[in-house]
């Protein structure tokens, strides 16, 4: 999608126009847990965030991230929302440390299929809010969206679903990467793949079984650089391009949101991989 094309989708009078349309859909439907878990560095965008969990299933589960000094703002702006709580946590390893606390902590467990969202602005690019806009409305941006997407997940070989415009498998995208991705799927046991296959921006819907291996490393938030506004070769850059590794290996595919197969499983997943419901 270009930006021309992309700044038109998320400009006021389209959103306004879904929202409308919107309303009258009802809620999804889901017989798994489901969940949206997001990272919130700028609280001025977390009414993005509400209204992107008001397009899941009723009851689902809405678990905010935060620096410690922003956790009053952010509980503030989420009164409304009773499914909700926040998490305090240090300020490294922008999205990902804090999502690998919780899926480590084993708070992610209860869930069949969670959204993993993020207030990703990107000063340092033209289009940052554009690209942040279009990842929300892809991923959740309808409630007839939604529940496509969720229908996925009734095929318990589904591991990650995500916008296909993000997905990048091409060698150029290793960018300051490889060295720090082969060591990851090294230690996760995995062959090191020839060419990245990831979802940029690490915003997607994921099943939290399909990461055990991730789960496994044990990655801690003091692991990861101390902010420095790193746009590369940092940990989470790494580990952004590992998710789907994690997923494959374990015998889950990864799915663009209309149902495409963009990287098969490498194995067929065990019994005790898959998530009951």
């Amino acid at each position: 999608m270009t930006l021309t094309i992309g700044a038109a989708a998320v400009s006021a009078p389209a959103q306004a126009w879904r929202g409308w349309r919107d309303r009258k859909a009802a809620r999804p439907a889901f017989r798994g847990g489901v969940a949206l878990v997001t990272h919130v560095h700028y609280v001025d965008l977390l009414d993005e965030i509400i209204a992107c969990h008001d397009r899941l299933p009723r009851g689902s589960a809405l678990i905010v991230t935060t620096q410690p000094d922003k956790v009053e703002a952010v509980a503030a702006r989420l009164g409304g929302v009773a499914e909700a709580r926040v998490v305090a946590c240090v300020n490294r390893g922008r999205d990902i440390a804090p999502f690998l606390s919780l899926l480590n902590a084993g708070a992610l467990e209860p869930f069949d299929a969670v959204l993993k969202l993020h207030t990703k602005r990107s000063p340092h690019l033209s289009d940052g809010n554009i690209r942040r806009r279009l990842l929300f409305l892809m991923l959740a941006g309808r409630r007839r969206q939604v529940a496509r997407i969720l229908a996925l997940f009734e095929d318990n070989a589904t591991g990650l679903v995500g916008w296909r415009g993000c997905w990048h498998d091409s060698p150029l995208f290793w960018m300051l990467n490889r060295a720090h991705v082969e060591a990851l799927a090294a230690r996760m046991g995995i062959t090191p793949p020839a060419r990245p296959a990831f979802f940029e921006g690490s915003m997607f819907w994921v099943r939290p079984a399909a990461l055990a291996r991730l789960r496994a490393l044990a990655l801690t938030p003091e692991g990861f650089e101390p902010e420095q506004g790193q746009v590369d070769g940092a940990l989470h850059h790494a580990v952004e391009r590992v998710f789907t590794l994690a997923a494959i290996a374990d015998g889950y595919a990864i799915r663009d949101a209309g149902g495409r197969c963009l990287l098969a499983p490498l194995t067929t997943p065990s019994p005790a991989s898959v998530h009951a419901r």
